[in-house]
């Protein structure tokens, strides 16, 4: 599961451009417990899968080592 739940954010940041809310990794790979998002975010952070500045409770603030994230820009609208 962890690896799911490390593949769900790397998924929503290469989308969005910015990491997920724990609800949202926690949709992403189908479990409603916080608590066991939290658990698994605990795991990918002692194996160095993933790092952060702020505190646990930041999901927001959650960087995966070793990926670099570029934003894709948009093609130009036909006929502008």
């Amino acid at each position: 599961m962890e690896e799911k739940v490390l593949n769900a954010i790397i998924e929503y940041i290469q989308i969005h451009g910015y990491p997920p809310t724990i609800r949202e990794i926690g949709d992403a790979v189908g479990l409603k417990s916080t608590s066991m998002i939290y658990h698994y975010l605990a795991i990918l952070f002692k194996k160095k899968k993933l790092e952060t500045d702020a505190g646990s409770g930041s999901s927001r603030a959650i960087r995966v080592p070793g990926y670099k994230f570029v934003p894709v820009e948009e093609p130009p609208a036909a006929g502008v």
